[in-house]
């Protein structure tokens, strides 16, 4: 799309001609702006600042707060941009923006797919199953005398207690395609969970260590303790720390396990294959190859943790990659054609859109689409 068309777009939003595709690319855009980009004084598109703005606000029924009104009226400038850019999508949006904070779950429109939401299956040693969703807050069960509550956040917690039965309880937290949820271990260290994942732990951490088996993907935040390492199994690969905040990639049906470290320090350590992360660092392991060994590079650790701040972000990714992330989000059933596409993707929206925004902003850069419900089939 060319800059002159991306105005006669502009404009037809404006003047109410557009249709109803039109207008919903134009309000999807606005409902994941990003400060990842910062706007120049030469992408001020004078014509189009104020007027832009205010009327998309009216048309999608979202509040307009003076105080934004500066900042966003400058992003609304720079709409068009948006339109015309190869390299890739660039949505604007802030870390707390008024947009999200207006539509934390947007309702889906007809044939539309709902963003996910807190999901998870809590499983306790004796094999009993609690559906959290629908669990009240307070207290849910009591496991090998630890108490487990659902505070009112809905977030798990395991009363801290000093527990030394001599035998350890493992429960397990699992969350399904279209879910996440977060969960305060034993030893006050926080775990937010990504969707379609699984975490077991013990209900209290009696021994000389602090042990987790993940799979999936996971944010963890541990408290320090210099008496007991806290490790997490995943995958063949072991990451050992005292107290650190890292986020660890690792579904099975990826072959690549990534680590990145944002706090502290930790030790990655497969095989005989040993190495240390620090701030700002990622490790990627390769679970398929027994040789091969664990290289380490310097990443943007905003797009390792942007799930777990509600967004979705890319840089320089393809489409199967994108798609895999929306798989897991929105509970989708995806496939290919034979024909190759060599669309790349940079750029983040948040993950509180339904579907349809994704794919408007997707169908920007060129990807084209066969959808039926929740089955997608990638054309290009």
């Amino acid at each position: 799309m060319t800059q002159q068309e991306a105005d006669q777009l502009i404009e037809k939003y404006l003047n109410g001609t557009a249709t109803p595709g039109e207008r919903h690319m134009v309000e999807n855009w606005y409902a994941s702006l990003s400060e990842k980009q910062v706007l120049s004084d030469a992408d001020n598109f004078e014509h189009l600042q104020t007027e832009l703005f205010e009327k998309t606000m009216i048309r999608a029924n979202l509040p307009m707060k003076k105080s934004t009104v500066g900042l966003w009226s400058r992003i609304a400038a720079a709409a068009s941009i948006v339109f015309v850019l190869g390299a890739g999508i660039f949505i604007y949006q802030k870390k707390q923006p008024v947009l999200t904070a207006a539509i934390p779950h947007q309702p889906a429109k007809a044939h539309d797919v709902s963003p996910g939401g807190n999901k998870a299956v809590l499983t306790l040693a004796s094999g009993q199953k609690i559906q959290l969703t629908g669990a009240k807050n307070g207290r849910l069960a009591t496991d090998n005398d630890v108490q487990i509550d659902k505070k009112a956040d809905g977030q798990i917690a395991y009363k801290d207690a000093d527990v030394n039965t001599g035998r350890l309880s493992y429960n397990t937290l699992t969350t399904p395609r279209g879910g996440q949820y977060n969960i305060t271990l034993a030893d006050g260290t926080k775990v937010f969970l990504n969707a379609a994942s699984s975490i077991t732990y013990p209900t209290a951490f009696t021994g000389n260590d602090r042990m987790v088996t993940l799979t999936g993907e996971a944010y963890f935040e541990v408290a320090h303790n210099a008496l007991k390492p806290f490790r997490v199994i995943s995958n063949g690969q072991t990451i050992e720390v005292l107290g650190t905040h890292f986020n660890v990639h690792s579904y099975p049906d990826e072959p690549i396990i990534k680590t990145t470290l944002l706090e502290g320090s930790v030790k990655i350590l497969s095989g005989n294959r040993t190495v240390k992360l620090k701030p700002g660092q990622q490790s990627r392991l390769d679970a398929t190859a027994q040789q091969a060994g664990i290289s380490v590079s310097e990443v943007d650790t905003d797009e390792a943790i942007a799930w777990k701040n509600g967004l979705f972000e890319f840089k320089d990714s393809s489409i199967r990659e994108v798609m895999q992330s929306a798989a897991r989000w929105y509970d989708l059933d995806v496939t290919y054609s034979d024909q190759a596409s060599d669309i790349r993707i940079t750029g983040s929206m948040s993950r509180n859109v339904n579907l349809s925004g994704l794919i408007n902003l997707l169908q920007f850069e060129g990807a084209k689409f066969s959808i039926n419900g929740k089955t997608i089939k990638v054309l290009n």
